[in-house]
């Protein structure tokens, strides 16, 4: 009896592991600019759903996320926030495709109205919110964009962030007067006032790049012709920002 009960163990075991619900769905590691992690969340749904296959989101800021996968970090797609960052990372060999994916708007939330015309006034001295520029592409842009408004950048004192979403996490919670945030975190802040600072700062290229680590990953492959489908397309425009050519 003891051995009939070891060999129908056994058998069982065999005819799980043949199952088809045994198989494993493939899987890819994407770091994400904060800035779009909203859109890669609906990204990832979408292609999880037509596939199967399991995505890994992280995000941060996007010199923050270049110094990892620098340092080794086990990510196969990246999703920066500039174009500089994708094209180091060709250079050092650390990719197998680079191409852009989206073009970044920035705006300036606030609590109360505010002009273009009196941002100026209105900003110096408040509590300002933005992402540190030496690390994070939007907080570059912000400070392109205070100089646009007229404001003194020499003796401005803004709260500095690591990144776009922790600088609109300081306005949602209450800590700043004004944030300088990406336009895709408007629905999710959902601000009293926003203004649109189109034409003050360089357009904000959004550059990605399947990673040299997963040119064997065929779940990264598919995911990268994903992203550059229409379907995903219409994710991307829908979340606030608009299309490269």
């Amino acid at each position: 009896m003891r051995t009939f009960g070891i060999l129908a163990a056994f058998a069982v075991a065999v005819l799980t592991a043949l199952t088809p619900a045994t198989v494993r769905a493939g899987e890819v590691t994407i770091a994400v600019a904060s800035n779009f992690l909203p859109a890669a969340e609906l990204l990832a749904e979408a292609f999880e759903t037509e596939t199967d296959d399991a995505v890994v989101l992280t995000h941060g800021s996007t010199g923050q996320i270049f110094a990892q996968i620098v340092s080794g970090a086990p990510f196969d797609i990246f999703l920066a926030a500039d174009d500089a960052r994708p094209a180091e990372l060709a250079a050092r060999g650390l990719t197998a495709d680079v191409r852009p994916y989206a073009l970044g708007r920035l705006v300036l939330v606030s609590r109360e109205a505010v002009t273009r015309e009196a941002a100026a006034e209105m900003v110096t001295g408040a509590n300002v919110a933005l992402a540190d520029p030496l690390v994070a592409p939007y907080g570059l842009a912000a400070t392109a964009a205070m100089e646009g408004l007229g404001m003194d950048t020499a003796t401005f004192q803004p709260i500095l962030v690591g990144n776009v979403g922790q600088a609109a996490t300081v306005f949602r919670t209450g800590n700043a007067d004004f944030a300088f945030v990406a336009a895709s975190l408007l629905e999710r802040l959902d601000p009293p006032h926003v203004l649109d600072l189109t034409g003050l700062y360089p357009e904000i290229r959004q550059d990605g790049t399947l990673l040299a680590r997963a040119s064997e990953n065929a779940t990264a492959a598919a995911f990268w012709a994903f992203l550059g489908s229409d379907a995903a397309a219409e994710i991307i425009a829908a979340s606030g920002f608009d299309l490269p050519e």
